[in-house]
């Protein structure tokens, strides 16, 4: 499984999940640098367990961020996360 952050604009950006067999895209009304700077504040403060960044709600599971958008939302399990945030 792969996860990527994609910009779509200025303003907005979809996280894309690809697997050998299937591909999901989660639209996020935030760019992508924004995108990146949430999940960096979220992780670096180990007693923050939730936050809000204009319309996206992102809060931490045991298993990764969950960033939630309207009503849906999108797992980034930490083996994925990791990349997303150093790599930028």
């Amino acid at each position: 499984m792969t996860v990527t952050i994609e910009p779509v604009g200025d303003s907005a950006c979809t996280l894309n999940e690809r697997t050998v067999s299937s591909s999901a895209v989660f639209p996020i009304p935030i760019s992508k640098p924004a995108l990146i700077e949430a999940l960096r504040t979220l992780l670096n403060d180990p007693d923050l367990r939730q936050a809000s960044f204009g319309a996206v709600f992102i809060d931490r599971l045991r298993d990764g961020p969950r960033v939630h958008v309207g009503s849906g939302n999108f797992l980034i399990k930490y083996h994925d996360v990791i990349p997303l945030v150093l790599g930028a």
